[in-house]
């Protein structure tokens, strides 16, 4: 194509060397022609790949269909409140969401899927629509894995005749991108992961108490599990506990970097009812995460029932327990003879006592085992008698070890559980051989039966005298001997006492003491709570006072309250009847945000090749305008351009070789 050869005379004197010079120009000339002609034909390779613009598919099946149905997901979620190069997560999301919308041709169906879930966004939106519902998106607590947006899309979708395309725009938190449960390979993903700057959290992640259920007097022992995601260490800081708006503990903690400790705070309950309480630190720029809202009900007096008979042992048990109850301040005991059983107002028990009674109707049991079941616990004292009939009918109710024979030798209470917590703070110290009562005959049990049974008194011989059994929110206590006269020693006792004092004061049902910000929808009323149906039931945020109507569902005696999504915030709410503050809950969000852990692109392409999404692509360059983007996704990655380069990088070779090869 060019011809830049020049001659030149050269003058010798001595024509020997004339066979060796021209030995010596024919090979160079020959290499330089050689590569002048591969300059020449890679030329003209690159300029007919560059007319026939080659280009690397972005996904293995190409898209068919003229029409295309557009889906972007924006994380809202409170870690997309974090700052990168190019401003708020959040905000840089929906900017990136409406270039994705701009660049598609007019015609476009878009979805739009959020944290939210949003009914409004089950519709179709042309262009204007999507960019006004996107400048709406806002932060919000609701916690949503990608799986359930990737399978809502697909299954929600019923357009054969155009390609669905999605994209997910988030910083794609460990905690949330479940790709494994992923179910359609249908569908032309795309992920824009965006990256925060480096932040430092420290957060409470959740909270729980020694002993779920609460009472007057009551010491509790409040456990706090605080995590450091950061790469810091953090010494001495302050935790906070504050009940009823005063400050009620504080204590000091320290954590490691990228760990956890547990914190203990302790204090009394010296106040009855509705008690709102809020464990506090100080961390920033998440604040979200730094308070943790608690909320029980503590009892003014706990309610016992003494169920009895006529027959004389039934009646000496009676006098037992109301010589011990008599006059007593916080527990109230009712009797009430099973002749004149009144089976609705069982559920107003804390503690029912079964006292040597001989027979369990089926309504009676049936009554029994539903009232335990919401939290109720009953005392089995069994009657003496051979024919143990209806004391198994009642131990089968609730999965107990049935008795088999009678012991009719007197033995010794010889064994206490002093680990137990029930007898935690009975006893000053522990004695090798105590003095404990003794019993003229017990019921043997079974041994047979996997129950979580716990053994409190034993005899010399190994055989139960007391045991407790957990049903549902219930317990069931069963005596291996009756109280009765027979067996006077054990109730004049000083074991007698704390033992049954104890029982009732454990047998306030457990309550939950939180609840998570859209994972939790609705509550169930305590049985013991005195409602009036005829009045309205409304639920106050008691930061705002912002109320709304839940939706009562009744069953029976139960009430369930259903709230839905209609609680969005953090805090305290309050349940009011015919206004009174009758029971409250506390809220708290969730913590899945609160672990700043994220895929990066590499583990995200890696984590789909492992799932064999092969219609998914991890768009690296985020950072370019989506225009510049779009026809690299829609067309795949354009090579015409490099082809170009590559002729003309040959064209200079083969310019350069003929000018300056000597």
């Amino acid at each position: 194509m060019f011809s830049f050869k020049r001659y030149k005379t050269v003058y010798f004197s001595n024509v020997s060397f004339l066979k060796d010079i021209k030995k010596e120009s024919k090979k160079k000339s020959r290499l330089k022609q050689l590569l002048l002609l591969a300059a020449r034909i890679l030329t003209i390779i690159f300029l007919v790949f560059a007319f026939a613009q080659p280009f690397i598919p972005t996904n293995t099946d190409t898209q068919k269909q003229n029409k295309q149905l557009v889906a972007v997901y924006i994380d809202n979620s409170f870690s997309m409140n974090a700052l990168s190069k190019q401003g708020q997560l959040l905000e840089v999301a929906r900017n990136k969401a409406l270039e994705i919308c701009m660049a598609y041709p007019p015609g476009t169906k878009f979805r739009l899927f959020t944290n939210d879930l949003n009914p409004k966004h089950r519709h179709i939106f042309n262009k204007e629509q999507f960019i006004q519902q996107v400048s709406g998106i806002q932060a919000s607590p609701a916690v949503v894995p990608l799986s359930i947006i990737y399978n809502r899309f697909a299954s929600e979708t019923n357009d054969n005749e155009a390609d669905k395309n999605l994209y997910f725009i988030s910083d794609f938190q460990r905690s949330i991108t479940d790709i494994y449960n992923f179910s359609d390979n249908g569908i032309f993903s795309y992920y824009l992961p965006l990256v925060a700057n480096e932040v430092a959290n420290l957060y409470i992640d959740s909270c729980w108490v020694e002993y779920p259920a609460h009472r007057l007097g009551q010491e509790e022992n409040m456990f706090v599990r605080i995590k450091n995601s950061s790469n810091h260490n953090y010494r001495n800081l302050p935790l906070k506990l504050f009940l009823n708006d005063s400050i009620k503990s504080i204590t000091n903690f320290s954590v490691e970097a990228k760990n956890e400790i547990i914190a203990s705070l302790k204090y009394n309950n010296t106040n009855s009812g509705v008690q709102l309480g809020k464990i506090e630190i100080t961390d920033y720029p998440f604040t979200h995460d730094n308070n943790w809202y608690i909320s029980y009900f503590v009892e003014p007096k706990l309610k016992a029932l003494a169920l009895y008979t006529d027959a004389a042992d039934s009646q000496e048990g009676l006098n037992y327990l109301r010589a011990l109850f008599n006059n007593d301040d916080y527990v109230v005991l009712d009797e009430m003879n099973r002749k004149n059983l009144q089976a609705n107002r069982l559920s107003d028990y804390n503690t029912i006592f079964l006292l040597n009674i001989d027979n369990f109707s089926s309504g009676l049991l049936n009554e029994l085992e539903s009232v335990v079941s919401a939290g109720t616990s009953i005392v089995l004292f069994p009657k003496w008698i051979s024919d143990m009939t209806a004391g198994n009918r009642l131990l089968a109710t609730f999965g107990a070890n049935r008795m088999v024979r009678i012991d009719s030798t007197k033995q010794d209470i010889s064994a206490i559980d002093y680990e137990n917590k029930f007898y935690a703070d009975v006893f000053k110290k522990r004695e090798e051989n105590p003095v404990l009562p003794q019993v003229d005959g017990h019921f043997r049990f079974a041994q047979t039966m996997q129950t979580d049974e716990h053994t409190l008194l034993a005899f010399q011989n190994g055989d139960k005298a007391l045991s407790q059994l957990n049903y549902r929110d219930g317990k069931v206590w069963v005596f291996a001997f009756p109280l009765s006269q027979k067996n006077e020693s054990f109730a004049r006792d000083v074991l007698f006492v704390p033992t049954l004092y104890n029982i009732v004061l454990n047998s306030l049902p457990k309550q939950e003491m939180s609840f998570i910000v859209g994972k939790n929808s609705f509550i169930n009323l305590p049985r013991n709570l005195t409602v009036d149906l005829n009045s309205s039931i409304e639920i106050e945020h008691a930061g705002t006072d912002e109320k709304f109507i839940p939706v009562k569902n009744i069953t029976g005696r139960n009430i369930r309250l259903e709230f839905g999504e209609q609680i969005t915030t953090d805090g305290h709410y309050l349940i009011e009847n015919d206004d009174n503050t009758i029971a409250s809950m506390a809220f708290n969000y969730n913590r899945l945000e609160s672990d700043l852990r994220y895929f990066q692109s590499n583990e995200l392409i890696t984590r789909l090749q492992t799932n064999q999404l092969t219609n998914a692509t991890v768009i690296k360059e985020v950072d370019r305008n989506f225009s510049e983007l779009f026809d690299d996704i829609q067309n795949g990655r354009q090579l015409w351009k490099w082809c170009l380069l590559l002729a003309l990088f040959f064209i200079l070779c083969e310019v350069l070789i003929a000018r300056f090869w000597k």
